[in-house]
């Protein structure tokens, strides 16, 4: 009976432990969420331009307002917390202060495990960032159903359901909207629950690695676009546009210019027009880009539950758009370039055609930005959102680099035939 007795008081106590030590983690996890909330709401108040960062400026102001502390002791401050030294604070080395002043004035107790669950939960907040910067189209500080089941649908390959769950799940408080706090909640709730999630991806089951983002252009608004609707018709309209406007200077450039004769083009200036012919390759933007897709990313039929429209022929012919308005800007750059016979012209004129390039860009920007109709502003944002399948192919992989090769070629012998042989 004695040693019956002694090893249930022995339960007891061990029970009672367990207990003591479960309060403690759970007091630690509490005032660690708090300090953490402390610092978001420090850094959103403070960031007053919504940049991300916080400047001098922006902390001076903050803390004139909100503490009694002399210029002096404010400048300390930014330097002390502005880890990295690079003149701006950010959302993490500001959590990163309000940690070591939280541990400085608790003192004592177990550091490492204190130190390791403030690891755990700075991570996740990082992961919080990262989803939010994404995912928060209308930089809100929130997202709603909406954002998340559009970013998600994005990146997994979950149902409506498994979205809808999960958004209900990191809605603790059922107000519609998910937070960053609430997000480090979700993180604390699968770790004691047993899941075993390591981060905010495993826990959402996010995919991120077979994926990449598509071009932010016009192009990809036509691609995505319902056939026939307002974002398909305004993305040819703009490719129309520009490609007008590149046959006009074309037509200009031959009918009121010549290629000078090469004895009439100096040694430095045809030296100078060596020189940028790989970096007139490489500024075409438009053109490596198609390269580059066909290179590396694939279409996939899954594009189509989450765009009806985005089929695979309208992929390919947005592509062929945003091939013809590259090769005949390359053409025309190459034109300039090789009429020039004086170094600053060669330059000049080099440079002036850079607004025209920027047209498709300035288009989507309108558009995404509202200036427009509802309809295309949807659209635009899609196109910021949308990703596609990485193809994994070896081979596919080296042609971007092999066309890229073969343009530089092709305008090298334009040059050696201008200069040397006509």
């Amino acid at each position: 009976r004695s040693q019956g007795l002694n090893r249930r008081v022995s339960g007891r106590s061990q029970g009672l432990n367990r207990q003591a030590s479960g309060r403690s983690q759970g007091n630690m996890q509490g005032d660690i969420m708090e300090t953490l909330r402390s610092a978001d709401a420090m850094f959103e108040l403070a960031d007053t331009s919504g940049d991300g960062t916080i400047n001098q400026d922006e902390f001076e102001f903050y803390m004139k307002k909100h503490t009694n502390h002399d210029n002096k002791m404010i400048r300390e401050c930014f330097f002390m917390i502005d880890a990295d030294n690079n003149g701006n604070i950010t959302r993490d080395e500001v959590r990163n202060a309000f940690l070591t002043k939280r541990r400085e004035a608790k003192g004592g107790g177990d550091l490492d495990n204190n130190k390791k669950l403030e690891e755990e939960l700075l991570e996740v907040s990082r992961d919080a960032d990262a989803l939010f910067e994404k995912a928060d189209y209308d930089g809100s500080g929130e997202l709603d159903v909406g954002e998340f089941q559009l970013y998600m649908k994005r990146n997994t390959s979950h149902s409506d359901a498994v979205i809808h769950q999960l958004f209900n799940q990191m809605d603790v408080d059922k107000d519609g909207y998910i937070t960053r706090e609430e997000v480090r909640n979700a993180y604390i709730a699968n770790k004691k629950g047993g899941g075993g999630k390591k981060s905010l991806m495993d826990i959402l089951g996010l995919e991120d690695d077979d994926m990449a983002d598509i071009e932010d252009d016009v192009y990809n608004m036509f691609f995505l676009s319902e056939f026939g609707g307002a974002s398909f018709w305004y993305a040819i309209f703009v490719f129309m546009v520009k490609l007008g406007l590149i046959i006009i200077i074309a037509v200009d450039l031959y009918a009121n210019n010549s290629f000078p004769d090469s004895s009439d083009v100096p040694g430095l200036v045809k030296t100078v027009q060596f020189m940028l012919l790989p970096v007139n390759v490489a500024v075409q933007e438009e053109l490596i880009t198609t390269f580059t897709i066909y290179a590396n990313l694939k279409w996939s039929a899954h594009i189509l539950e989450l765009n009806p429209g985005a089929s695979k022929g309208k992929f390919h012919l947005s592509n062929l758009m945003r091939f013809v308005d590259g090769i005949f800007f390359l053409f025309i750059n190459t034109t300039l370039l090789l009429q020039a016979t004086q170094i600053l012209g060669a330059f000049l004129n080099f440079a002036a055609l850079g607004f025209l390039s920027e047209i498709d860009n300035v288009a989507l920007r309108l558009a995404r930005d509202g200036y427009l109709t509802e309809s295309l502003e949807r659209v635009a944002g899609d196109v910021l959102l949308m990703k596609l399948p990485k193809n994994h192919n070896d081979t596919m992989q080296v042609m971007d680099s092999v066309m890229i090769a073969i343009l530089f070629f092709a305008t090298l012998v334009w040059w050696i035939l201008m200069m040397f042989v006509l």
